[in-house]
């Protein structure tokens, strides 16, 4: 057993009392949640358009359940609410403001740290769905509802594509408030350069266009941190024209982790705008392989791939030209679609300024002893368009070529061993956490730094807190990348 593989096990043992200790604290917090009579709730009800889900409703447990779902991620919320119109928003938070509840916005449901669910009041716009494309302006409207993929596969009707995520299920506005990079970042930025307005219902109940004429300091701030600022009820954004994708994964085995990884360093660093890529690192039988997307010419396209096959000897490949709507509806590497519903789910992440030796070095050791359900991995590796923009252009900082964002998923259907996978996900993300100048991507973000939110908005911070405080002085919308 190697040294660090010893204290890996060592340290992931030493804090199992500390998880059973917060998993208590979870219980304790959801058994304390306010109380709302039931008069209130019933003539909100009456406001709404929408339903309104209580604890004693059927639905009321899938309801409450996130993407993200296990002991520190559970909530049980007073109700919650399934927006069916814009509307039915503003209720919301009158009726959180009245009756002191914490809020949680929803939209895909896919936070990390579950932030889209509360002890409160949950305002799910998941329901909220209308789509509209602007060919001629090559312009998006949907509403906050929306998902990623639903926004591909609307807009590719038209021959356009967005600017979103690498995973179809997520909510297109919530990637985009947090920054939002993806498969075509390296051609036209992150998801929030390319947002042209958004509706908001504020904390003082006000709804708000915001743009860069009604109000262009707001209108930076929503761009990365815009969570903060309040409901979003439904965006624009620019669409882009490209010729299909040559896009897949190639897969290899576990055994050649070490020169996959080396190999994908040397392959991004010379990455063309057009590339994107993926690696993901598993003990099953996907073994370690690069899931890519290249939007560039065909004759570009098939080069390299070659590089890509020549970084070790491919085991498996599943690679084809097609449209790149097709290539946005692929699950993403961390929930392949045909798997099972697990009853928990978890992820840490950890963001780093490059990809060095030693980091390599951490994730074979971690992946020659993990247990079958993880999935680790490198995402977002960041160069080309995204990469040059100035970092306060927007509230979204984090634009350093070269940098790269780590992650490690992981599920389980035993409660009993729900310390444990905590346990081992707290002690990754200890091994690889950076010793000075952390850094944290507000949509990637699973846990907190001493340096609290300067650690996500870096030298947007002074300038973000002012804005907070002008438009929500109480920090009412708080479960977010927050700033408050």
């Amino acid at each position: 057993m190697t040294s660090n593989r010893r204290q890996f096990i060592e340290k992931s043992v030493g804090i199992v009392g500390g998880l059973s200790s917060l998993v208590s604290a979870c219980q304790v917090r959801a058994e304390e949640r306010p109380e709302v009579d039931p008069p209130a709730l019933k003539q909100l009800r009456t406001k709404l358009r929408g339903t309104l889900v209580l604890s004693n409703d059927s639905e009321f447990e899938s309801s409450r359940r996130v993407f993200y779902w296990n002991p520190q991620t559970q909530r049980k919320p007073v109700a919650i609410v399934q927006c069916a119109h814009e509307e039915d928003a503003v209720r919301s938070v009158e009726f959180a403001r009245e009756h002191h509840l914490e809020v949680a916005v929803r939209s895909g449901g896919h936070s990390h740290l579950g932030w889209s669910t509360s002890d409160g009041l949950v305002i799910d716009l998941s329901r909220l769905k209308q789509i509209t494309i602007d060919p001629a302006r090559r312009i998006v409207r949907a509403q906050g509802g929306v998902l990623g993929g639903e926004v591909a596969q609307a807009a590719s009707e038209f021959g356009l594509v967005p600017v979103l995520g690498q995973c179809p299920g997520v909510g297109a506005m919530g990637v985009t408030l947090g920054g939002g990079l993806g498969w075509l970042s390296g051609m036209f930025g992150a998801c929030c350069d390319n947002l042209v307005s958004a509706r908001i219902v504020t904390a003082s109940t006000q709804v708000i266009d915001v743009n860069t004429k009604t109000d262009p300091d707001l209108f930076w701030a929503l761009r990365g941190a815009g969570a903060n600022f309040g409901v979003a009820t439904s965006f624009e954004a620019r669409l882009q024209k490209i010729d299909s994708v040559l896009g897949g994964d190639v897969h290899f085995a576990a055994r050649d982790a070490r020169a996959v990884l080396q190999g994908f360093r040397n392959l991004m660093r010379s990455a063309p705008d057009e590339f994107q890529a993926t690696l993901n690192l598993t003990p099953g039988e996907r073994g370690v392989f690069i899931n890519f997307c290249h939007a560039g010419a065909a004759p570009d396209a098939e080069q390299v791939l070659q590089r890509i096959r020549s970084i070790a000897k491919p085991i498996r490949e599943m690679v084809e030209r097609q449209d790149y709507a097709a290539f946005a509806q692929r699950p993403p590497a961390t929930n392949p679609g045909n798997a099972p519903m697990s009853i928990a789910r978890a992820i840490q992440t950890v963001y780093r300024e490059e990809m060095t030796d030693e980091i390599i070095d951490i994730l074979v050791d971690q992946l020659a002893h993990a247990f079958p359900e993880v999935v680790m991995g490198l995402s977002h590796y960041m160069h080309g368009e995204v990469c040059r923009i100035d970092p306060g252009a927007t509230a979204f900082p984090h634009r350093q070529s070269h940098s790269i964002h780590l992650r490690a998923a992981f599920s389980w259907n035993d409660p009993a061993i729900s310390q444990q996978r905590l346990a081992w996900g707290e002690q990754w993300l200890r091994s690889l956490r950076p010793t000075t100048g952390e850094r944290l991507y507000a949509n990637y973000q699973t846990y907190a730094t001493d340096a609290g939110a300067q650690s996500l908005f870096a030298e947007n911070f002074m300038r973000l807190s002012e804005l907070k405080q002008k438009h929500d002085p109480d920090n009412f919308f708080r479960r977010n990348a927050n700033i408050g």
